[in-house]
């Protein structure tokens, strides 16, 4: 497909690394089509990794990065090139990266238990692409004017595909006589703190691999979290911290038996395993969070989706971790009807086409009209 004999032109505008895992499934669909022409352009903060690593990771891809030294020169760079198509996982300032003609699209970085993630609208956004039904109903009560499309969620399109998992497990020394417990708290409020050091002892009988917030490694106010991990995994040998090139937990679903994690993102995409979750009720909070906690959690939450994590194990005491870790296991089967009802209320079609059905909608927004008077199949 083309316009004017043209290849569209397509910029994945890259705030975070850890937009990377719902964007590139979508590249590799765009890619694969052969119709378009593929940029990608990150966020200029050269004092984080973020910008280095993105860089890194794009350069091994089939596309072309925009480079600048500063963020005004990457602004100007990206509107001279008059983008056909601009992803963004977050709509802040949408329109400050799109020429009047692009097609600006929001394909959201997170599943998300906050409430930004219906908050999150600039009325520049031309399209949503969301996961699913029970989704799409939640943002329309929002009355905004940005087109919503259910195509499910790209991201986990990963998962359909074949890993080699023994080669993993060897990557990380896993002792596979030992059930694996996938840790992936949130940086704040998160459970870290209260675990502390206390995390190795528990979790002795048990393979742990912790998989950090990108915040946790790049963030001055949580670095804690970050040297926390490093000594514990060079202390005790069933502590495997993942370094954060591997910006992607979708890989780590799948070798592992059970996650754990606060009330995050992660744990309705795990959904998808079909394995179960453990939740941490307990959680380290600031001095004025602790002070005015209802308002911190009306303002931050979606109370309704948390009532809906009845799929989850609950632990309210780091104590009692190996007790929940071996229930959870135990009882996989008793909580598999109630999986499978929350996996198609949140997570949509988990067919590994949903970067697929985004491509297919974009086609057919860029695809030129016919010309009513040009005739067709004849003379």
């Amino acid at each position: 497909m083309s316009i004017n004999n043209r290849q569209l032109s397509i910029l994945f505008n890259i705030h975070h690394l850890y937009y990377l895992p719902q964007f590139l499934p979508v590249a590799r669909a765009i890619e694969k089509d052969g119709a378009f022409d593929i940029w990608y352009s990150a966020y200029v903060d050269k004092k984080r990794i973020d910008y280095s690593l993105i860089k890194k990771i794009i350069g091994e891809l089939n596309g072309q990065f925009i480079d600048a030294k500063k963020e005004i020169e990457r602004r100007r760079k990206i509107l001279d090139r008059n983008f056909d198509v601009t992803f963004f996982g977050k709509s802040s300032h949408a329109e400050k990266y799109c020429s009047k003609d692009t097609l600006a699209v929001l394909l959201y970085h997170g599943i998300g238990v906050k409430f930004c993630y219906y908050a999150d609208y600039n009325p520049r956004i031309d399209v949503r692409y969301v996961e699913s039904k029970y989704r799409l109903e939640k943002l329309k009560k929002q009355s905004i004017d940005t087109e919503l499309i259910v195509t499910g969620y790209p991201k986990l399109d990963l998962l359909l595909e074949d890993f080699n998992e023994v080669k993993i497990l060897k990557k990380l020394s896993i002792d596979s006589s030992k059930p694996i417990i996938l840790y992936a708290p949130t940086f704040y409020p998160s459970s870290i703190e209260v675990f502390g050091e206390r995390i190795a002892e528990l979790t002795k009988g048990f393979n742990l691999i912790v998989k950090l917030h990108h915040f946790s490694w790049v963030l001055k106010k949580y670095r804690h979290q970050k040297s926390l991990f490093l000594k514990l995994s060079k202390l005790y040998s069933h502590i495997k911290l993942l370094p954060v090139e591997e910006f992607n937990i979708i890989p780590f679903f799948e070798i592992s038996d059970v996650l754990l994690s606060e009330a995050s993102s992660t744990v309705f995409e795990y959904l998808a395993t079909g394995k179960p979750s453990i939740i941490c009720d307990f959680y380290h909070l600031r001095r004025k969070h602790r002070i005015f906690f209802k308002k911190f959690e009306k303002s931050r939450m979606d109370t309704e989706i948390i009532r809906h994590l009845d799929f989850t194990y609950r632990l309210g005491n780091p104590e009692e971790l190996p007790l929940i870790v071996e229930k959870a296991l135990s009882e996989k089967k008793q909580k598999s009807q109630l999986i499978d009802e929350r996996r198609g209320l949140f997570l949509g079609d988990i067919d590994g086409k949903a970067a697929k059905r985004v491509v297919e909608d974009i086609k057919k927004r860029k695809q030129p009209p016919i010309n009513a008077n040009t005739p067709i199949g004849g003379c």
